[in-house]
């Protein structure tokens, strides 16, 4: 009889620490794919997009944004560069979309020869690829830095129009503000 409630006890606790192994495995796993296919953090660095972020703010992105819809216009979104061998993240706003064309002209944007509102009231004093008409293909989009005399995007050689395949998400708020200096 006694050996019998051993037994019971012992195969109740294997069931336990089975169930415990399991739930703790599961959470593991919902989280990884959280991370790799739904959300991820990013700290920005750098000076290109302020005001809205500065160097150091810690930024939440939602990858299944666009994954099942299209970078909007004005869009603060992460983008994976290559620049030779190496991979780098950058934060940019959409300015052009898929089949517009993009010029800087007197300091200001213009789309399809309409000044862009709502951008950036600051005069854009280097345009850049931007200064003749940028024809954007149909998977290609023109962003910029806000703090756009002191940005590293689409008006650069090096950088230039942006693939669809380079969009990691969009920012979709601020984890953690830096300390503003």
């Amino acid at each position: 009889m006694k050996n019998y409630r051993y037994l019971e006890r012992r195969n109740l606790m294997i069931r336990r620490i089975g169930l415990w192994i399991g739930e703790i495995a599961a959470a593991i796993l919902l989280a990884f794919l959280v991370i790799q296919f739904c959300f991820q953090t990013v700290t920005v660095h750098g000076d290109s997009m302020q005001p809205a972020y500065y160097d150091g703010d810690t930024v939440l992105v939602n990858k299944l944004d666009y994954r099942f819809g299209s970078p909007k216009r004005l869009d603060a979104v992460i983008l994976e560069l290559e620049n030779g061998s190496t991979t780098h993240y950058s934060v940019k706003r959409v300015i052009g979309l898929p089949g517009e064309t993009v010029k800087i002209e007197n300091g200001k944007i213009y789309i399809n020869n309409k000044e862009l509102k709502g951008f950036s009231e600051e005069e854009i004093l280097s345009a850049g690829l931007a200064a003749y008409d940028v024809a954007l293909e149909d998977d290609e989009y023109f962003v910029m830095g806000d703090n756009c005399n002191n940005s590293e995007d689409s008006r650069v050689s090096n950088i230039g129009n942006i693939k669809r395949s380079q969009f990691v998400g969009k920012i979709t708020g601020t984890i953690h503000k830096a300390k503003r200096q």
